[in-house]
């Protein structure tokens, strides 16, 4: 998502695993790190943060899973750029079928994986983001959900 400075941006992602515990991670095309699936809310046509985590997978991944509660929202601020706020949903674990079906949007994703999520390479996901992906780890494990400020 690219921003201006002084901007407001806002984007949406789902937090998936398997039955091994595995996190799902997307490899952007565009961007250097890996991160969750997900992507930008279209506030033009009025989408709330789930509708665009559910629209986001679907789109990135090719699938429709059920995708459930908010984990974490988060609030960044990038001097020079302005500031995003991030929403990550709890989409649970997918089902076998639903894996089998994944089929990436090859023009953002080069692929996919599951890594175990308190064994990720460093570098594999952007640093500014370790503390949010750690947030949302701990808020689904404790049933609660978490709000982070983060300012790069």
């Amino acid at each position: 998502m690219h921003t201006t400075p002084n901007s407001l941006s806002a984007s949406a992602a789902a937090l998936f695993f398997d039955a091994d515990g595995n996190a799902l991670i997307v490899n952007p095309t565009y961007k250097d790190y890996w991160n969750l699936p997900g992507g930008g809310i279209d506030i033009h046509r009025d989408e709330t943060p789930y509708d665009a985590a559910v629209r986001e997978v679907r789109e990135e991944l090719g699938i429709t899973p059920p995708i459930g509660r908010l984990l974490v929202s988060a609030w960044l601020t990038i001097p020079g750029r302005g500031a995003q706020v991030m929403y990550v949903f709890d989409g649970g674990v997918l089902s076998p079928e639903d894996q089998a079906a994944i089929t990436v949007q090859e023009t953002e994703l080069s692929e996919y994986r599951f890594c175990p999520p308190h064994a990720m390479e460093p570098g594999l996901i952007p640093p500014h983001l370790a503390g949010l992906w750690q947030t949302a780890l701990d808020a689904r494990a404790e049933g609660r959900t978490a709000y982070v400020s983060v300012r790069l």
